[in-house]
């Protein structure tokens, strides 16, 4: 084993053991013995980004793009990168920028105009991602190209576009057509269109009546819209369904209200769920966390004081 091997072990068993800064050093000190080892330069990137030095590994990875963009073979391993810290960083146009340029340099692969699309909807450009989604199509048509463009579409407002991208998806496997009106209800949910949610969960409802989880989406829709006692009726429905689990789907309804600053409702529902599990430490937190928001700084004591008694 030469030396450059034994450092570079080294250096693998230094990030095992969260040791980013030495690993680091280690790293650097190989790149500059062998400049033109990629594999070094990677991973001296990937250390970076590890140890918190988000510039230092964009650079990086950024000066390993422009080689992979130049070959023949595109291995994307500094892109892939480079997307998951412009999206967790949520710098959209530089995703987008790197992203266009990809595709620019790999016009025919789809996976990387799955990313310009998906770059482009997190960015705010609706248009420009049914553009992608629609070429997409043009190339592959699957299910997952049609719910992409069906995202998109609900996030331009285009409704009726959507629906039948959606009811394209579903054919696909029409066995399975309750999951792709769950997943319009969530696309709608996230866009903050909770009528249209609450609509396309109904849907999924009638195809599949035996999925709890479409239950509580839909109550999740109709907290949103304010409509709290039929959004708790559901929740009921969804619990009927799991006997056992109601503590649970009454936990969950009790975060969406407090998400919406329904205080006084989480509360309530809290307490509920208590009656189901009454030594489960994560209520009796969650329940103190309302109290607080509401304005009851004792009763919040003495749940969190519980919750560290059940840990």
């Amino acid at each position: 084993m030469t030396m450059t091997d034994e450092k570079y072990r080294l250096a693998e068993k230094l990030m095992q053991e969260k040791r980013y800064d030495e690993a680091v050093a280690l790293y650097e000190e190989l790149t500059r013995l062998n400049p033109g080892e990629d594999s070094h330069r990677l991973a001296l990137a990937w250390a970076y980004k590890d140890s918190g030095c988000l510039d230092e590994a964009v650079a990086l990875f950024e000066e390993l793009l422009e080689k992979e963009l130049s070959r023949k073979l595109f291995t994307g391993f500094a892109f892939d990168d480079l997307v998951k810290i412009f999206r967790e960083e949520k710098q959209y146009d530089r995703m987008i920028q790197i992203c266009e340029r990809a595709v620019s340099a790999q016009p025919d692969d789809v996976s990387l105009l799955f990313t310009l699309g998906d770059a482009y909807l997190a960015g705010g450009f609706p248009v420009k991602a049914i553009d992608v989604f629609k070429k997409i199509i043009m190339m592959d048509p699957d299910a997952s190209s049609f719910m992409g463009l069906g995202n998109a579409q609900v996030a331009a407002g285009d409704f009726e576009g959507a629906e039948e991208a959606y009811e394209q998806a579903g054919s696909f496997d029409p066995s399975s057509s309750d999951v792709y009106y769950n997943r319009l209800g969530m696309a709608y949910l996230r866009a903050g269109y909770f009528d249209r949610a609450e609509m396309a969960f109904r849907k999924a409802i009638d195809c599949n009546s035996t999925q709890p989880i479409y239950y509580c989406n839909m109550g999740d829709a109709l907290a949103m819209e304010g409509r709290l006692d039929e959004a708790e009726a559901v929740y009921e429905e969804a619990a009927a369904i799991n006997p056992g689990s109601r503590g649970v789907y009454l936990n969950r309804l009790g975060n969406t209200l407090h998400r919406e600053k329904r205080y006084l409702q989480a509360i309530r529902v809290f307490k509920k769920a208590l009656e189901e599990e009454p030594k489960n430490p994560f209520y009796h937190m969650h329940l103190a966390r309302s109290y607080e928001a509401a304005g009851f700084p004792e009763e919040a004591r003495r749940e969190n004081e519980k919750a560290q008694s059940l840990k």
